[in-house]
């Protein structure tokens, strides 16, 4: 059976999960160990979203297309969008980093073809309306709003574990690159007589 290494970013909307991502990928050095997912959505792109590069952007007709086709690892409904990891998306020879809602993640957790860890990053709620507000030109405030409040809700009921991260700030911005280079290290594939990582090393530090 194949077996997919992942580490699953998750977090509240302004949280920085995005950004954590994509400058992790600018500054890590052996690229040959990491692999990028990319996520299908059939929410319109946001202001300076590149379709291919932050997501797959599709429609209804063509995410269902996929699920039926049984060509998505994990598929759900967030916030009246759906979105989905596909199967094409991953390398079975690399560790795959990507973000997560908090239901893809637990559906990545109860599948036996997955090693899964999972960060969950945090920032105080001003801080995560402030990027909220400040990264669009013109911001929908009334779905930033809505956002927020089903964030608290969703994270509530949060049944995975996790290792948690702070993002307040420049510094710990520094420590979420530290810590990710730390785990892509420790869950990388192994060569022959190497020691393997454990199955589901996620880690609850709350």
């Amino acid at each position: 059976m194949n077996e997919y290494k992942i580490i699953a970013i998750i977090g509240k909307a302004g949280s920085g999960k995005d950004t954590i991502l994509n400058e992790f990928f600018n500054r890590f050095e052996n690229k040959d160990l990491i692999h990028k997912i990319i996520s299908y959505t059939t929410r319109p792109p946001r202001e300076k979203e590149v379709a291919g590069k932050d997501y797959f952007f599709v429609s209804n007709e063509e995410f269902a297309e996929k699920v039926l086709n049984f060509e998505m690892l994990e598929a759900t409904e967030f916030r009246d969008w759906h979105y989905g990891t596909g199967l094409g998306s991953l390398d079975e020879n690399k560790v795959n980093i990507g973000v997560f809602n908090p239901e893809g993640a637990a559906i990545l957790m109860d599948n036996p073809t997955v090693e899964l860890y999972v960060m969950e990053v945090r920032a105080s709620g001003k801080e995560r309306l402030m990027r909220q507000l400040n990264r669009e030109s013109d911001p929908n405030v009334d779905e930033i709003i809505r956002r927020y409040g089903t964030d608290e809700l969703d994270f509530d009921d949060l049944d995975i574990d996790t290792y948690i991260v702070f993002n307040e700030n420049e510094k710990d911005f520094e420590n979420c690159m530290n810590f990710l280079s730390g785990v892509v290290y420790t869950v990388r594939p192994r060569t022959n007589g190497e020691e393997g990582s454990c199955h589901h090393c996620q880690v609850n530090e709350g």
